[in-house]
């Protein structure tokens, strides 16, 4: 039977799995708003159509509805038994040691509810946050044993992320960590980006500016007693490494007026006036507030600036992700040691959108594989609470190199069509057969009066290979065109479906699409799409994990200048590879580029507007076209190219 999951936090939303695969409906894009939260004043009534739309595409009836148990607290349509047990339920509150296996899932009474009305005789679960994010790493791997890391800025009562143990179907957490005694990784770069590009969620463009910037040995040090105090690293000495107190003592953190001296007990700073504070002034004072002004033991004040622009604040970005990378790989690896037989890592949370940090996990030589969902952050946390309770014949069969995609491209169709067409791929063809709108008789016809409307037109293509002649022309004429194509990414990545894309053989062509028409900052990475058989001849690092964008690779020295559109200031690239069974369209597309320009990597960035979700309505990407200097939006499924 199948299963629903909710989650009513920030990055808000609603998903399904069952015997046929995901759909993954994602708040932000359907409310048009980033990272929208279940506070949202339209979210009562959108989430309770979701809940609808989820049931009809179901395969078999909704027996099981999963609810996240980290939420907006002004939410109106929270279950007011899942309230009662996380503020409530002392149980619930375990944050480690052998309570937390039944701290995870919880079965509550739907009484009082509303969005239960309509939806039957159901079984309601609270599903413990960072469960639901181990949850969705494990289960949508394919990986039938594994060692599985969530890592984020913080759920309920300060954690900060879970340890468990996926053993064939079942799911073991066994250890959790807490923003207390950290790692703090998610809630310190949190509170960097904030200070230097004004939100919580601009870490990606953070990490982005790291790449700017140099690492400071004499603040790293101090960053890294940020992120894990020396207590922390000496109560566990395989997970964290040991700091030199002699690169600590005197050094000291500024918060507007007030100094706040290391502390060598604590081996921190605001350790030890937060030690019997509350969970939120943890969270606050770690995550909202980055110091004003450092100090190191040699005197030397660093007065920290405001904006990307300013040379400290690259530096500090580029010295705190030094800090994270050493400091995560050396607890992966001890987690790792401590459970020998767990070869693969499975790893989920926001802290896993660091692309830079995973490669150095799959570098490490610790992990035969390093698996990332693509909607690692929490916008996955509705599909991985409903993983977490779900029947294992509702968690969908993956194959071997292809079943991440079922994941990728969970999204819905694209909308605004004339003819949706079914959501779930035909196996024979692949996640690209759930194509938007399938063939109609007369495809141009059903289009053309909207299009009038705003000084377009469509051209209609006889096939395939015609199509891909003409965008490969289109491209190859240094053209930068939208590519809406089947069901739309899962999480923050546009991997094809709705991506702009341009040419990288062309001088100027990152500024055109990024800055020129999508209004990015100048140090934003866009993402080479490039043949999986051909990339090694450009690329050199994990290429094996490069499916999904989420690890970096770096341009090989000899392919700098060409690939100098496409690399990021670093000469690391956040490559995607592409295969003919994934992406047969698109793969011969790269090819059919490089038979014009002598080089078959593209360059995508996500398909929107500055500062808006990616669009998933045809509208939207006709008001791009119309308004920008985008050239053209093409509909492959429809063999359809508008100008």
């Amino acid at each position: 039977m199948a299963t629903i999951g909710m989650h009513f936090g920030h990055d808000a939303g609603a998903a399904l799995t069952d015997t046929d695969g995901y759909l993954v409906i994602e708040a932000e894009r359907r409310l048009r708003l980033r990272h929208v939260c279940g506070g949202n004043g339209d979210f009562p009534q959108a989430a309770a159509g979701w809940l609808a739309e989820l049931r009809e595409r179901a395969a078999s009836p909704v027996t099981r509805v999963a609810v996240a148990d980290w939420y907006t607290p002004v939410c109106r349509v929270l279950p007011p038994a899942l309230v009662e047990l996380v503020n409530e339920d002392a149980r619930w509150t375990a944050t480690g040691g052998i309570g937390l296996a039944d701290a995870v899932t919880r079965v509550i009474k739907p009484v009082d509810w509303p969005l239960a009305e309509g939806l039957g005789d159901i079984s309601l679960v609270a599903v413990r946050h960072h469960y639901a994010h181990a949850a969705l790493a494990y289960y949508t791997s394919g990986a039938r044993k594994a060692l599985v890391l969530a890592l984020d800025g913080t759920g309920n009562y300060a954690e900060c992320g879970m340890v468990c143990l996926g053993d064939g179907d079942q799911l073991t957490p066994v250890m959790s960590f807490t923003n207390r005694g950290g790692p703090r990784f998610g809630l310190v770069y949190e509170a960097l980006a904030r200070r230097v590009h004004g939100s919580q969620f601009d870490t990606g463009k953070l990490l982005g500016l790291a790449a700017t910037g140099e690492s400071d040995p004499s603040l790293l040090p101090v960053l890294r007693a940020m992120l894990v105090p020396q207590s922390a690293r000496r109560a566990a000495p395989d997970l964290y490494e040991q700091l030199d107190e002699d690169r600590l003592t005197g050094s000291a953190l500024r918060y507007a007026d007030t100094w706040w001296e290391y502390d060598p007990v604590s081996g921190g700073y605001l350790d030890v006036g937060l030690a019997d504070s509350s969970d939120d002034d943890v969270v606050h004072s770690f995550g909202s507030v980055f110091p004003d002004a450092i100090r190191t033991p040699g005197g030397r004040t660093t007065v920290v600036g405001t904006s990307p622009d300013e040379r400290v604040c690259r530096d500090l970005a580029a010295t705190l992700q030094s800090a994270v990378e050493r400091d995560l790989t050396r607890l992966a690896t001890g987690i790792s040691r401590r459970f020998p037989s767990y070869s693969t890592l499975c790893y989920a949370g926001g802290c896993a959108l660091n692309i830079t940090a995973n490669s150095r996990l799959a570098e490490s030589g610790q992990f035969t594989r390093v698996s990332v969902p693509t909607c690692c952050d929490d916008s996955g946390i509705a599909l991985g609470a409903a993983l977490a309770v779900a029947e294992p014949s509702d968690r969908p069969a993956l194959a071997a190199r292809s079943g991440w995609a079922r994941l990728a491209y969970a999204g819905p169709p694209l909308e605004g069509l004339d003819e949706p067409p079914p959501h779930r791929p035909s196996p024979a063809r692949g996640p690209e057969a759930a194509s938007e709108g399938g063939t109609s008789a007369d495809p141009v016809s059903g289009l053309a009066a909207r299009l009038g409307t705003r000084g377009l037109s469509a051209r209609g293509l006889a096939d395939d290979d015609e199509l891909v002649r003409a965008v490969a022309d289109l491209l190859a004429e240094r053209r930068c065109l939208a590519w809406l194509d089947g069901g739309m990414e899962t999480g923050p990545r546009a991997l094809g479906h709705r991506s702009l894309l341009v040419s990288a053989h062309w001088n100027g062509a990152r500024r055109h699409v990024s800055q020129t028409i999508k209004g990015r900052e100048w140090f934003r990475p866009v993402a080479p799409i490039c043949p999986e058989e051909v990339a090694d001849r450009y690329f050199t690092g994990p290429l094996d994990h490069t499916e999904s964008m989420l690890f970096a690779v770096r341009v090989r020295p000899e392919e700098s200048h060409r690939l100098a559109e496409a690399r990021h200031i670093d000469g690391t690239a956040r490559l995607q590879t592409v295969r003919p069974d994934t992406h047969p369209l698109l793969h011969r597309l790269c090819h059919a580029v490089g038979d014009r320009t002598g080089l078959p990597v593209l360059i995508n960035t996500s398909a929107n507007g500055g500062g808006m979700p990616i669009l998933n309505h045809l509208d939207q990407a006709l008001e791009l076209l119309a308004e920008t200097e985008l050239d053209a939006v093409v509909l492959p499924g429809r063999r359809l190219i508008v100008e």
